[in-house]
């Protein structure tokens, strides 16, 4: 008898976790933060965005796991494990963030949701709530008074998750509505129902080729490159153009040339707005409705009475600005697929001066440890220091007990890097200099000359991370005394020449037409994204 006790009294209550201090304040946030301080200026919008999951994921498990009525540590991990399935497979599956919308829709609390996989940054908040919460789920059984708080607390912990997202259905337009526009491209609601509309331009850190986007732009420009998003109900007949509202001017980004935003409507697909600057017309747009043949740069939404079925988006007289966002398909494969940044150059502050190696190792990693320092006459090293260089070489061609001189490579922002030149003196030692540079160029290296050729079989490709935009490049390298050869990224070659050998490698050759500076390695430009390793070895005089 004794023993059954003793465990009933351990037995986990979920609802006891409701009265503690962490998951309080992490509702308290969650209120605050979406109720008050998105779209108040007061914090960023990436803080706000982030904000929002971190406490969310704290909530979400131990309201889960008191309406499933969890009794078991097993149990306060499952409902941890179905909260992080379900917040991650929104972020990284348009399907299953729609099957979620349409679900809380059904239940009278409609959410909008914007996927974000940068979102997911916040799954290691369920191992706090996880542990920290537990504790307080395993106190002795407590009173009423206790229990009455706890279910309040439970009841406005449910309230406040289902509204944190809703759509604002009381917010007919971001600005006064307005009873003419002065705008190129607007959205015309021609079903009978209001709809949510959700806008994202263009993030502030993204650019973009509008050329090379024009291609394709619903394939090419992805979720990854779109920023803030602001959602508004539109009600039937009504219109709201593009650029017209003081919010939704350009977006402080160096994109020139074209204007590209994200169009998301419940009930019709995604798409991609895309219009060339000037290729439509600034002109007046009544508020409600249009006129026949003054319908330039209109998108008329008309949406399905038909729950299973999408609505269609309807053009009056610019097929070409709105690109419906095709289905998934497999990424390009082979030479034309976009490249992983696992083999690019990267090298630890560099120990600029001359230095002599007192080792080198090559990790398992492809990187190289250099440590380096001063030999004084007693062959003692002082100033010791490890130098990390990671680059596709089987060797640096630098040993221990040579003195080599570290050199930074520069050439105003097209490109950077690092030289390595041996610095002994001793004619019976083979003479090594290494060039590792990336940027938009190489420049000329004891004669040798190094290009990129892009693959014109290539069509554009967007890159798994960041949503980058990229066309494979192949590399063509040679002159002076070497013979000329091409490369494609991870390839190496030994060119002989009159007077030393000199090995060429490829880590990394792309070009690239949009481009999120605050997200993807590289350049922080558009075009050529080149990284090579030229090692230059002159044979030691007999």
């Amino acid at each position: 008898m004794t023993s059954r006790l003793s465990s009933r009294t351990h037995d986990l209550r979920p609802t006891r976790a409701l009265l503690h201090p962490l998951w309080l304040g992490s509702l308290a946030v969650l209120v605050l933060n979406d109720h008050v301080l998105k779209g108040a200026s007061a914090l960023p919008s990436v803080v706000t965005g982030k904000l929002s999951d971190f406490v969310g994921l704290i909530v979400a498990p131990v309201l889960l796991a008191a309406v499933l009525r969890v009794r078991t540590r097993r149990g306060w991990l499952l409902s941890q494990v179905a909260v992080g399935a379900g917040f991650s497979a929104i972020q990284l599956s348009a399907v299953a963030a729609e099957q979620w919308s349409a679900a809380m829709a059904a239940i009278g609390f409609p959410w909008v949701i914007t996927r974000d996989i940068t979102d997911l940054v916040a799954l290691p908040a369920l191992a706090l709530g996880y542990w920290a919460l537990r504790g307080a789920m395993e106190r002795p059984v407590v009173g009423a008074g206790r229990r009455t708080a706890e279910l309040t607390a439970a009841g406005v912990g449910l309230v406040c998750c289902a509204a944190t997202s809703r759509p604002p259905d009381g917010e007919p337009f971001p600005d006064d509505w307005r009873p003419e526009l002065w705008t190129d491209v607007y959205v015309h609601n021609g079903g009978a129902d209001s709809v949510v509309v959700r806008i994202r331009p263009l993030s502030e850190t993204v650019d973009v080729d509008c050329n090379a986007v024009a291609e394709d732009p619903g394939r090419l420009l992805t979720e990854p490159l779109f920023g803030e998003l602001q959602s508004f109900r539109l009600d039937p007949d009504q219109n709201f153009g593009l650029r017209v509202n003081s919010e939704w001017e350009e977006p402080s980004s160096s994109i020139t040339g074209c204007h590209v935003y994200q169009l998301d409507v419940d009930g019709l697909p995604p798409a991609v707005v895309f219009w060339d600057e000037g290729s439509v017309p600034m002109h007046t747009v009544p508020g409600t409705g249009y006129e026949e043949g003054e319908a330039r740069g209109g998108i008329e939404l008309m949406p399905s009475e038909d729950p299973d079925r999408l609505g269609t988006f309807e053009h009056l007289g610019m097929d070409e600005v709105l690109h419906v966002v095709p289905p998934a398909t497999a990424p390009a494969g082979g030479a034309c697929a976009p490249q992983s940044d696992a083999a690019r150059l990267e090298w630890s502050d560099p120990p600029v001066g001359t230095w002599d190696v007192a080792a080198v190792e090559r990790g398992a990693d492809g990187c190289f440890a250099l440590d380096l320092g001063v030999r004084e006459l007693d062959g003692e090293i002082t100033n010791p220091r490890r130098w990390y260089m990671c680059a596709p070489l089987s060797t640096l061609g630098i040993e221990a007990d040579r003195r080599i001189r570290v050199s930074l490579l520069t050439a105003g922002g097209f490109f950077d890097g690092i030289s390595i030149v041996s610095e002994d003196g001793d004619p019976t030692l083979p003479q090594i200099e290494m060039w590792a540079v990336r940027g938009e160029g190489f420049p000329e290296f004891h004669g040798l000359n190094v290009a990129a050729v892009p693959e014109f079989e290539c069509g554009h490709a967007v890159a798994e991370s960041c949503g980058t935009v990229t066309r494979a490049t192949a590399v063509t390298a040679g002159g002076g005394s070497f013979g000329a050869v091409q490369l494609n990224p991870g390839e190496s070659q030994d060119l002989v020449g009159d007077e030393g050998t000199m090995t060429v490698v490829v880590a990394h050759s792309e070009e690239r037409s949009a481009l999120d500076s605050a997200c993807a390695e590289g350049p922080d430009t558009l075009g050529l994204d080149l990284e090579v390793v030229a090692l230059y070895t002159k044979p030691a005089s007999e």
